[in-house]
């Protein structure tokens, strides 16, 4: 699991921010809790605080380790902080597997030009490699075994080169960060258009993900849970697959597509990703994930991820509608500000409990910077 993350110069982060999902001990809503980490996460914060940059820049370990859809371009364009364009961009990450604790520190200038890399095994240094300084080049045997490194393109980065010619498993700790990394998903959805980064790199379309799965009904019950009421059914047109949404017992239809609001759609971006990818992802980022979704339906999507605990996932919103003891606690909510996030618990000197109404104390200025 993801325990931390930090980055300074990315974006609209100058200085360093960073967010740590570390759980408190609560009696109440210990689901979205697992091994002592927040499982379960919800971000909050005013516009243009970073919410978006920041899941961006936690992605952005996924474009060298890992050979998954990259980040969209639009969102990695202004990759350093114009304030300091000439200096390198910091990433840290600390990931805990039940008693393990691996650190991953990395520098670039720019999404694919590497400058250095260090790894730490619980406290011990394993890898320290920087790409344009040969007298700083740390691998342990313990990690390379004899495998010969000897790397002169600094876009290939040396943690995966090392993975990718070593046996299955030879280093256990190495393969399971690896394949946390190979199983993120970021995704969001957009009036535009929708994009994602992360656990795949397919291009597919969502009615033919939709078809494949032979959970047309199961959709219509997924609508109907959210207030939607359709009775779909495809059908073969023009040798595609098409979702058809039929009216007065069959007489009158219509294509789904041309029906659906930018909410539905988002819901059905959300169902197809839940079929297709829950299962197999190690952890989730929806950006604005509710941002066309009725409070209602915000509300029952959080408690269908809460309901899926094999995975980390992390949720941006304004709705401080879902601040609510009912589905959440006060440390797996986070607020975000130009300089840092904080989870609730940790924004205050209240004892807050099961029965505050987070969302009143947070619009009454109790979790402002201090």
């Amino acid at each position: 699991m993801l325990a931390a993350f930090g980055v300074k110069n990315f974006k609209g982060f100058e200085n360093k921010i960073s967010i740590n999902f570390s759980a408190r001990e609560y009696s109440f809503n210990k689901e979205l809790i697992k091994d002592g980490i927040v499982n379960k996460a919800i971000i909050y914060g005013k516009n243009g605080v970073g919410k978006s940059s920041l899941g961006v820049a936690i992605f952005d370990i996924v474009t060298h380790l890992t050979d998954k859809e990259a980040m969209p371009p639009i969102y990695t364009s202004n990759y350093r902080n114009l304030n300091h364009p000439d200096d390198t961009v910091e990433f840290m990450y600390v990931f805990k597997f039940g008693e393990d604790e691996i650190i991953y520190n990395y520098t670039k200038y720019d999404v694919g030009f590497l400058v250095a890399e260090s790894l730490t095994f619980n406290g011990k240094k394993v890898i320290d490699y920087h790409y344009f300084d040969e007298s700083k080049r740390f691998i342990s045997e313990e990690i390379a075994g004899k495998l010969n490194v000897d790397l002169v393109d600094n876009k290939l980065s040396v943690i995966k080169y090392i993975y990718r010619n070593l046996p299955t498993n030879t280093v256990p700790l190495l393969t399971k960060m690896m394949t946390f990394c190979e199983n993120m998903l970021w995704y969001r959805s957009l009036s535009e258009g929708n994009a994602y980064s992360g656990f795949t790199n397919e291009t597919f379309l969502l009615t033919e993900r939709l078809y494949e799965s032979g959970k047309v009904h199961e959709f219509e019950q997924f609508l109907h849970e959210m207030d939607i009421d359709y009775k779909l059914k495809f059908e073969s047109i023009n040798g595609n697959h098409e979702l058809m949404a039929y009216y007065n017992d069959g007489k009158s239809k219509a294509p789904f597509s041309s029906l659906a609001s930018t909410g539905t759609k988002a819901l059905f971006l959300f169902y197809v990703w839940k079929i297709t990818a829950f299962d197999k992802i190690s952890f989730l980022f929806i950006d604005e994930f509710d941002a066309f979704l009725h409070y209602e339906a915000s509300e029952k999507i959080v408690k269908t991820l809460n309901e899926l605990s094999g995975f980390q996932s992390v949720l941006t919103t304004h709705n401080t509608g879902l601040m609510n003891n009912r589905i959440t606690r006060p440390d797996c909510c986070y607020i975000m500000t130009q300089d840092r996030i904080c989870s609730l618990v940790n924004a205050t000197d209240r004892e807050l409990r099961e029965g505050h109404n987070l969302a009143k104390l947070y619009k009454s200025g109790e979790f402002d910077e201090r």
